[in-house]
């Protein structure tokens, strides 16, 4: 569930939904080092690479390249997005002909681009399935803000307004009346009970 069931519009909105939502899990909820953007890469730089790079020798996968533009990879919780100098590392997950671009710790999952095509593909323990980073983009949104939803909602349970503690002490006080006038009640039933006792 996106915050306020609001689907980004673009991927410049979904970045800043998604440091925000990083930020405020850190800050607000205690998730300590949840996520790291680096700075953002120019067009220029970009391009240098996709024109002069040997690795590459073709255009970058546009929302990979946006991405790139707002951070030059990142660590989202546990996933690690390449920067610029780490597209291409050697990856037991990824074949020879694929440049991964992401990865997770411990998890053989993979995005990788291919060199055939330039399109991104993910890869699940070796075996190669179709892609799309920008949607896994916005699920990565998601995650993030549905974590920050369910926050707010426990925070929100665990608060209560000064109404709701009045009327708390209020029905603390009526049961401790009660109580009292049922003591009282039982002390001067006894008390009746002795003195005729006496009088018999």
């Amino acid at each position: 569930m996106f915050m306020n069931d609001e689907k980004p519009k673009d991927l410049h909105e979904c970045f800043e939904r998604m440091k925000k939502a990083c930020e405020t899990l850190e800050n607000e909820y205690g998730y300590s080092k949840y996520a790291k953007f680096n700075p953002p890469l120019t067009e220029k730089e970009i391009q240098d690479l996709e024109e002069y790079e040997s690795r590459l020798g073709f255009k970058l996968p546009e929302a990979y390249r946006e991405f790139l533009k707002f951070s030059n990879g990142a660590i989202i919780d546990e996933l690690k997005i390449y920067e610029l100098g780490m597209i291409g590392m050697p990856d037991d997950y990824v074949p020879d002909d694929f440049l991964p671009i992401t990865s997770i710790e411990c998890v053989p999952e993979r995005m990788a681009i291919s060199m055939e095509d330039g399109n991104i593909y993910m890869f699940w323990e070796g075996v190669k399935e179709d892609c799309d980073f920008e949607y896994q983009l916005m699920q990565l949104l998601e995650k993030c803000e549905e974590c920050i939803i369910e926050h707010a909602e426990e925070a929100r349970k665990a608060l209560r307004t000064p109404e709701q503690i009045k009327q708390d002490e209020e029905e603390i006080q009526a049961v401790v009346d009660k109580w009292k006038k049922f003591l009282a009640e039982r002390k001067k039933q006894n008390k009746w009970v002795h003195l005729i006792s006496r009088i018999l």
